[in-house]
């Protein structure tokens, strides 16, 4: 057929490749140009969002849809290569070291087929914050959660980041442990397609020290605490901007921490707001009065969470274009037989 012979042929496959380069090479220069744009994109879906929004940033994006058609032409054209010269091997009962070639370009296909899935589907999440010893939910698994366990960080004679590794537990809705294991920078963790990357790292105030007459109480927020004759309280919503409005209710007036309170509430619904801004403020809270004593000061990681059904794919893929570009390096032709010769080969 003639559709089969224009995707077979060799002429074709350089073109492609050529322009394939130019168009490349013009979205570089775009992404030097618009970098907040195109980095915002790293945190989307690519295919849902290239074909619904990208439409309204058409100058930036028209090199993107070109790309895409032009590598689902390269594509066709090398599975229809493959498959030809495949056949021409087995029909002529050619030495199997002439499939080598063919393994790299089947590793090829199905670490693409892996980047189609993830541009199709799964989801991309930032900014996922979690304190040393605390859990969150992952987003979009319905009762799997995250748990810091450890932070590790060395620096360099020079103040540079020589060694990071975070250690993390995922959890299930009853908090059994389901998985552990670390993640380094470009060492993600991997469950069920889900990737956890290392994204940034801190310290930051997790909670407060608290003094009532004697008694001393270390409480992180959101967390309740009791006092030594049972009396129960807990530490609510914190107001970066602390004020009231027209009717007493408390609110906050930016966001920005330039009059930082905390809300203490008993039990029985009381409620008092205590200063965070410094040390040595006092509330209080049903006949309860609670000095700030000090910070509770804990590390924390910031996670990028992804979702690519198409992962394992790439994986495979790459092992099987790995894998081939080995053998016919190594064991083909003069190659392959002077590692016979060396003993090294069959």
């Amino acid at each position: 057929m003639k559709i089969w012979r224009f995707f077979s042929s060799l002429r074709l496959t350089i073109i492609l490749a050529f322009i394939t380069c130019l168009v490349a090479a013009w979205g570089s220069l775009l992404s030097m140009k618009h970098p907040q744009f195109y980095r915002a994109l790293d945190q989307m879906i690519l295919f849902p969002w290239l074909f619904s929004e990208g439409f309204s940033y058409i100058t930036l994006t028209f090199w993107m849809y070109l790309l895409v058609f032009l590598v689902f032409l390269f594509t066709v054209n090398t599975a229809v290569c493959t498959i030809d010269k495949v056949y021409a091997i087995l029909k002529n009962k050619r030495p199997w070291q002439s499939f080598f070639p063919h393994i790299v370009h089947i590793g090829f296909l199905i670490a693409l087929l892996g980047h189609l899935a993830g541009s199709v589907g799964g989801f991309r999440s930032s900014g996922n914050l979690v304190f040393k010893g605390d859990s969150i939910p992952v987003p979009d698994e319905s009762g799997l959660f995250l748990r810091l366990n450890d932070l590790e960080m060395k620096e360099g004679a020079n103040g540079d980041l020589e060694h990071l590794r975070s250690n993390v537990t995922l959890l299930s809705a009853d908090k059994s442990e389901i998985l552990t294991g670390d993640i380094e920078i470009n060492g993600p963790l991997i469950y069920k397609g889900v990737a956890f990357y290392h994204f940034d790292q801190g310290t930051s105030p997790s909670g407060i020290i608290l003094r009532s007459g004697a008694e001393e109480m270390s409480v992180e927020f959101k967390n309740s605490f009791k006092t030594s004759d049972g009396a129960a309280f807990k530490l609510g919503n914190i107001y970066p901007d602390f004020a009231l409005d027209a009717d007493g209710r408390p609110m906050t007036r930016s966001a920005n921490f330039r009059n930082p309170h905390i809300e203490v509430t008993a039990e029985n619904g009381a409620a008092a707001f205590l200063d965070l801004s410094r040390s040595g403020t006092e509330v209080t809270v049903n006949g309860k009065t609670f000095r700030l004593i000090d910070y509770i000061i804990s590390p924390y990681v910031v996670f990028s969470i992804h979702k690519d059904p198409g992962i394992w794919f790439i994986i495979a893929g790459s092992a099987v274009l790995v894998a081939g570009m080995v053998l016919l390096l190594f064991f083909r032709g003069e190659r392959g037989e002077l590692l016979r010769q060396r003993g090294l080969g069959n």
